[in-house]
């Protein structure tokens, strides 16, 4: 991982700005659940879920846990893995670890997870080879991320921003021919969903949040989002994410 990267997800505080920003201004607040629905598999199962991040999915679907289920968090962040151990406790098992290098032995989960982080994996081919090396035969992959002209209205407002970089290096559209040398039965599933703003606020610390950001005025932002406001009644944000599912044949 680069050190811009590092930085970034060091803890949870980026992270949670901008996870506030879809929680309180989604036009369909169930993604959470949607994606868990998807996800979840029966009961047993041995679960990785690789860049974990502050265990944001678990919580959200908290009472929907399976006992049955042997969980495991890993990510790259040592304070992501402390957030999400503060999330989950002794319900799950915590390892430090990057997708790229997993310290698992072969066969030894039933579901991999890696929702909305593989576009920040340097070298993708290496991480797909050590997913499908840790599932057991059949095992299953879920892979979610974003698509083309997420969050474009958002990305217009800084200027060199490219949040669309995301979607060109793993996304829905891109992500499936990248797992086709690795995995079967690839499908993509599609979330619809928007961003209804009636605050700027929520705005600028999402761009804050991002490492792209080193201190730019944002005046301008901020004045664009207010304007479109007060002649619409909300700032409106294009959504495009999904989950693309798999298996290991």
């Amino acid at each position: 991982m680069t050190e811009d990267l590092r930085e970034q997800y060091a803890a949870d505080d980026n992270l949670r700005a901008r996870i506030a920003l879809h929680a309180a201004f989604s036009i369909n607040p169930h993604w959470a659940e949607w994606l868990f629905d998807r996800e979840a598999p029966g009961p047993g199962a041995r679960i990785l879920d690789i860049g974990c991040g502050p265990a944001t999915l678990w919580r959200a679907n908290r009472e929907r846990i399976d006992l049955s289920w042997s969980l495991t968090m890993a990510d790259f962040s040592p304070g992501m893995i402390e957030a999400a151990r503060h999330e989950l406790g002794e319900r799950a098992v915590y390892v430090v670890a990057d997708a790229q290098e997993l310290p698992f032995p072969a066969d030894s989960f039933d579901v991999v997870l890696a929702n909305h982080m593989l576009y920040h994996v340097p070298d993708r081919p290496r991480a797909f080879a050590e997913i499908r090396r840790v599932l057991v035969s059949g095992g299953a992959f879920h892979a979610s991320t974003i698509g083309r002209g997420h969050l474009a209205e958002l990305d217009a407002l800084v200027p060199g921003w490219d949040l669309g970089r995301h979607a060109e290096a793993f996304g829905l559209e891109t992500g499936p021919e990248q797992l086709q040398s690795f995995f079967a039965d690839i499908r993509v599933e599609r979330f619809e969903d928007g961003l209804a703003v009636t605050d700027a606020e929520p705005v600028l610390a999402y761009i804050r949040s991002s490492e792209r950001y080193h201190g730019e005025d944002l005046t301008e932002a901020r004045k664009a989002v207010q304007e479109a406001i007060a002649r619409h009644g909300t700032f409106t944000i294009a959504k495009r994410q999904g989950v693309i599912s798999c298996r290991k044949p």
